[in-house]
């Protein structure tokens, strides 16, 4: 749980590296409560069973679900609508639209859980107990939540969830994505649907034999598979882009020299000139710009400052670029200023079909 709030104050911190601000920043810190709400699920089985932890436990697992894995599925949902190759009309999924989205999926589960609580308080009162004396392999005898129907249907709908999640990412399976996040968001929705599976069955036919201690752990390898499993495949990759990226950067500017280095050598020289130009031999510098002499900058030598200037002005430069490129022999985008098309640009109304229809009536008016 601490490893989950160090990550996210380091993706809040990165939220406008290109790794991170590509990938919704929102909805990666949204993932990331989901995980902590599901880590303090395992929490909970630490204390004494009782009718309270009995109540929290569903109430965790659930929400921390809907929170983690629904951020997921919409982030396949937004990949499937923005590379839908089949409609002419291209659909814009914006980031307030998702959580807009993940905002009723979690009103939807509060109120599943709000009528589970509800009817499980009715239960109580109606001397209905949630704890149960169980017996181990060994003869044993321990105390634990009592499991009911209510459970079995809710982990039903999270393995159709999950389901759902999968046909999701084989949908948009020819889709490219940056930095591969479709896969290892389809990696962390398969991961958990196997572990799950597999401890749900676990559930109904090993744990109630076993003793208390060997189903805490075998909570903590089930949260350590699933969850933990989805925080790696989540955030590791785009760390490790972005780090790669700063690599390449460093790499290619190590024999490159920063701006103010240029603009020192530029000083330097027409200082030079004006002096030479009025008489005053300059040392060091003559008259040419091409004998201002500046040694090479490594990107080491250079402040932050000057790097975070230095990629600011590549990143402007390569936006210009490509919107010259884009509007460059565009048929689609007008040249007059508005971006208005003229009136004539329909074959009904150009304007060698208008002169002959007037030269039609006219000549039917001289008959």
């Amino acid at each position: 749980m601490v490893s989950t709030v160090i990550l996210a104050l380091i993706v809040f911190r990165q939220r406008k590296t290109k790794a991170i601000a590509s990938a919704m920043w929102t909805i990666l810190e949204t993932i990331l409560l989901g995980i902590f709400i599901l880590h303090a699920t395992v929490v909970v089985k630490f204390f004494q069973p009782s009718i309270v932890q009995c109540l929290l436990e569903p109430w965790f697992r659930e929400m921390g679900f809907v929170i983690c894995y629904g951020a997921i599925i919409l982030k396949l949902y937004r990949h499937l609508i923005e590379f839908r190759t089949r409609k002419a009309h291209r659909w814009v999924v914006k980031d307030t639209d998702l959580l807009k989205y993940l905002l009723i999926m979690i009103a939807s589960v509060f109120a599943y859980m709000s009528a589970y609580t509800a009817i499980t308080l009715n239960f109580i009162q109606e001397d209905y107990s949630l704890l149960y004396i169980g017996q181990t392999i060994d003869g044993e005898f321990y105390k634990s939540c009592k499991p009911l129907w209510w459970d079995y249907v809710t982990e039903a709908g999270e393995i159709v969830i999950l389901i759902f999640g999968i046909h999701l990412s084989y949908a948009c399976r020819n889709a490219r994505t940056q930095y591969q996040e479709r896969t290892y968001l389809c990696a962390a929705i398969s991961i958990e649907l196997a572990v799950s599976t597999l401890f749900y069955a676990a559930r109904v036919w090993l744990l109630p034999g076993l003793p208390p201690q060997i189903a805490l752990l075998a909570w903590c390898i089930r949260a350590q598979l699933s969850q933990t499993a989805a925080t790696l495949l989540i955030f590791v990759p785009k760390f490790f882009y972005q780090q790669k990226q700063v690599r390449n950067l460093a790499q290619e500017y190590s024999c490159r020299l920063p701006v103010d280095a240029f603009k020192e050598a530029a000083v330097a020289a027409a200082t030079a000139a004006g002096s030479n130009a009025h008489g005053a031999p300059s040392s060091g510098h003559s008259g040419n710009n091409s004998d201002a002499e500046v040694g090479e900058v490594t990107l080491a030598d250079m402040s932050p400052e000057d790097i975070r200037a230095e990629l600011k002005r590549l990143y402007l430069q390569l936006e210009m670029f490509k919107s010259k490129t884009i509007c460059k022999d565009n048929p689609h985008i007008s040249k007059r200023r508005g971006g208005r098309k003229a009136q004539h640009r329909r074959f009904s109304l150009q304007q060698d079909c208008r002169q002959l229809g007037l030269h039609m009536m006219e000549s039917i008016e001289d008959i």
